[in-house]
């Protein structure tokens, strides 16, 4: 697989032909690389992701800020959900699509570096070396999945005909250059489970898909309830718990939700929410991601490319789910509608720990879509 990609720095145009093939058991894994000067000397993967502004912030925010790190353990959070949703369907891509799927697309790259800056270590230095050791560190705390634990713990779907914006899509299927029979998932939600001392129990949720009723990235940290019988005034009465959202796209910032008193005489708390933009505070857009990564590679900074042992860490935790999907029965695709929040069972796999996704904001005909 070959992959040029052209962006503007500075005026100056360049175009990168990029190429680094890592083989784990029968799988050969072609990935968008970079040479870059290191005293690794090793391939480095091309992650856009991490290029991100807003994702670099969430080193900040975690370990340049006292009030959060303490609390960032097993002891404080129940979940984390994690979601890169898209309206635009494969557009284009088909070809490279039909070969790839949402799985190795999103989750084996893009999500499982939101993951892992999320749950890594503090590093001693923002520099290459320091802070993708902690990162592979982390990828190498999620045990492989077995059979059964694939078919427990992961979502598979694919999109049919609906609508979004008010205009009618097409399926999947429907889309130039798509086989008619093809089993391809345009979208993926998959529980892993870190086996470390931080955050040993707590499910770390992803999902990603194309064809959704909203575009958006962000990472939510779900901490625990408190005890209930202060402010319950009847049995069932619950505060909800807080909730820090790392916006990475669109919008970016961080929003913090809490409960304060509600105005009045009897004891009644509700959620409100605490917001940071990126805009607002500092009124100048992100770099574009490409733009990031280029002044970088030119300058002999690896910090933000993904080490060939990190590459191979992540594909240790994603073969085992492709294989499994090809044992397991596939699902009956299409199995949700363009314009809504994706297949019913990505909701039953979260709703299994009474956890729940953050609700993407469907327009009123994909809802009736999806209903049926």
């Amino acid at each position: 697989m070959q992959d040029w990609r052209t962006a503007t720095t500075g005026g100056l145009a360049l175009s990168l032909r990029s190429h680094l093939a890592v083989t784990y058991n029968r799988h050969t894994i072609s990935t968008k690389s970079l040479r870059v000067s290191s005293r690794s000397q090793a391939s480095i993967a091309l992650i856009t992701i991490w290029a991100r502004k807003t994702v670099q912030n969430i080193l900040v925010f975690r370990f340049g800020n006292s009030l959060f790190e303490p609390v960032w353990n097993r002891n404080y959070i129940d979940y984390v959900e994690i979601t890169a949703a898209e309206t635009l369907g494969v557009e284009s891509r088909a070809a490279f699509y039909e070969e790839t799927g949402a799985l190795r697309d999103m989750v084996a790259n893009h999500l499982l570096q939101l993951l892992t800056l999320t749950a890594m270590e503090p590093p001693v230095a923002f520099d290459a070396d320091s802070v993708r050791e902690q990162k592979v560190q982390v990828l190498r705390s999620i045990r492989p999945m077995t059979l059964d634990e694939v078919a427990e713990r992961t979502v598979r779907g694919q999109y049919g005909p609906g609508s979004i914006d008010g205009e009618d899509v097409k399926g999947y299927h429907q889309e130039p250059g798509v086989k008619l029979d093809s089993r391809t998932e345009t979208f993926a939600a998959v529980c892993f489970h870190i086996d470390n001392w931080r955050w040993a129990g707590v499910p770390f949720y992803v999902r990603t898909g194309k064809r959704l009723a909203e575009t958006m990235t962000e990472v939510r940290v779900h901490f625990k309830r408190t005890p209930q019988a202060l402010f319950a005034r009847k049995n069932g009465d619950q505060i909800e718990s807080n909730v820090i959202t790392l916006r990475i796209q669109p919008n970016e910032g961080i929003a913090m939700a809490f409960e304060a008193k509600l105005p009045g005489t009897q004891m009644r708390a509700s959620t409100v929410q605490m917001d940071f933009s990126y805009q607002s505070a500092f009124g100048s857009r992100t770099p574009v991601a490409y733009e990031t990564l280029l002044l970088d590679a030119m300058r002999g900074d690896a910090t933000l490319f993904t080490r060939r042992d990190e590459v191979e860490a992540e594909w240790r935790i994603i073969t085992p789910i492709e294989d499994a999907w090809q044992k397991l029965p596939p699902p009956d695709f299409p199995n949700y509608a363009a314009g809504s929040e994706g297949p019913a069972a990505a909701n039953e796999l979260i709703h299994r720990n009474e956890h729940r996704w953050r609700p993407l904001e469907a327009n009123e005909a994909a809802k009736e879509l999806a209903a049926d």
